[in-house]
């Protein structure tokens, strides 16, 4: 540590600190707010795959990096079993695989929007129903919608276990990948949560 503590004020400690916070940009709301937003694209694959990707523009959801609301959904959204999505359009040979969520960084998230995705990798049979696959979705995610989350703090707290038990069991990673990833969190999170705010969850808030 002694050795790494003077490496690194030899190498960063000539430059300078204009004093200022980092840039917001949380002003430049709706930026979907374009007609080019709501409609569908279709693009020809280069590999022979059928997949349909539908993606809602949402407030920005950093702040609530405690109840991580979109994992929440994602893990609703991506269950397997009985009663799933997925389920349904396998039975009805539609589809092969189901994933929702949003990456947490960058694009998909930031001080100004968050994207919420959820892609669904189609049978030949699935293309061709695919305005069907597409309704299924947004009827599952208007079903979540009614319900509401009051009743399912029990499904928040397996996610919970599940991601404390992943971060305290997890495979030592390589050393520069690990720095890269603290530098990056030290720029979303307060110091406590440097090592876990992009990892665990600390609350559970049903009204977020």
């Amino acid at each position: 540590l002694d050795t790494l503590e003077k490496w690194v004020t030899e190498i960063f400690s000539e430059i300078p600190n204009n004093g200022l916070p980092k840039p917001s940009f949380g002003h430049l709301t709706q930026p979907f707010d374009t007609p080019e937003f709501h409609k569908l694209y279709r693009v020809i694959p280069i590999r022979k795959v059928h997949s349909l990707s539908i993606t809602w523009a949402l407030p920005p959801q950093e702040q609530y990096y405690r109840v991580k609301p979109l994992h929440y959904i994602s893990w609703l959204v991506g269950h397997e079993g009985k009663g799933s999505v997925l389920s349904f359009l396998r039975k009805k040979f539609w589809a092969l695989a189901l994933y929702g969520g949003n990456g947490e960084t960058g694009f998909e998230q930031n001080s100004t929007y968050s994207v919420f995705s959820i892609s669904v990798t189609l049978t030949d049979e699935g293309y061709k129903h695919f305005y069907e696959v597409a309704h299924v979705v947004f009827q599952y995610v208007k079903m979540l919608q009614k319900r509401g989350p009051d009743k399912r703090q029990v499904i928040w707290e397996e996610i919970q276990k599940i991601e404390a038990n992943e971060f305290h069991y997890q495979e030592q990673t390589d050393p520069v990948d690990y720095v890269e990833s603290l530098c990056e969190n030290m720029q979303l999170f307060p110091k406590e949560d440097f090592l876990t705010g992009d990892q665990l969850l600390f609350e559970y808030k049903p009204e977020v």
